[in-house]
């Protein structure tokens, strides 16, 4: 037999706690020999074979197999969850794939490139003899001004267009995508 505050340091926990399991009827009292039960006292195996039960169940140690097969259960779950939520983006259009969004990019800055690189064939001629500040001035900078408009010329159909493919190859029927808004008449209802 030892006291509440023997176990508790036999077994690494707080009195307090040790009085929270008594209470919960996880830990019992010792008994005298007519059968009372002693205030405060522990028969010492019972115990700790009780606590080591508590434990047991408190943190499923004996069944390693089944706590992994709940963390991987809520993985996926975790997972197919991203995916749906991933799956409506790209259906009502508030998410685009990295290969569209990176062929757009580069469409773009090739014409921006294009119409840069256009600037001294385009201008040199217009600006042959000319000796005003001013008006070298503004044919430079209508140039620069054209070949800027190629990078701000967002065209959101393009990216509705290769959406609309892309739902089309996973299986999405063409009325689901007409009605989730990638597709060009829906576009134009939306705008009217």
């Amino acid at each position: 037999m030892v006291d509440g505050n023997q176990f508790a340091k036999l077994v690494d926990i707080s009195y307090t706690h040790v009085k929270r399991l008594t209470a919960k009827g996880v830990l019992v009292h010792g008994k005298k020999e007519d059968g009372s039960e002693l205030r405060n006292r522990y028969e010492l195996a019972d115990n700790i074979k009780r606590y080591c039960h508590y434990l047991r169940e408190q943190a499923k140690l004996d069944d390693v197999s089944e706590s992994k097969y709940v963390m991987l259960r809520n993985k996926k779950m975790g997972a197919e969850s991203e995916m749906s939520v991933l799956k409506l983006m790209l259906f009502k259009n508030t998410l685009h794939r990295g290969e569209d969004v990176e062929f757009h990019v580069t469409n773009m800055l090739t014409g921006f490139r294009a119409r840069v690189l256009a600037i001294p064939s385009r201008t040199a001629r217009l600006l042959v003899g000319q000796t005003k500040f001013q008006t070298i001035y503004d044919l430079l900078m209508q140039e620069i001004e054209l070949a800027l408009k190629e990078l701000v010329e967002y065209d959101p159909k393009q990216f509705e267009a290769a959406s609309r493919a892309f739902l089309e190859a996973q299986g999405a029927d063409e009325s689901q995508v007409k009605k989730n808004g990638t597709s060009e008449e829906s576009a134009e209802d939306r705008a009217a």
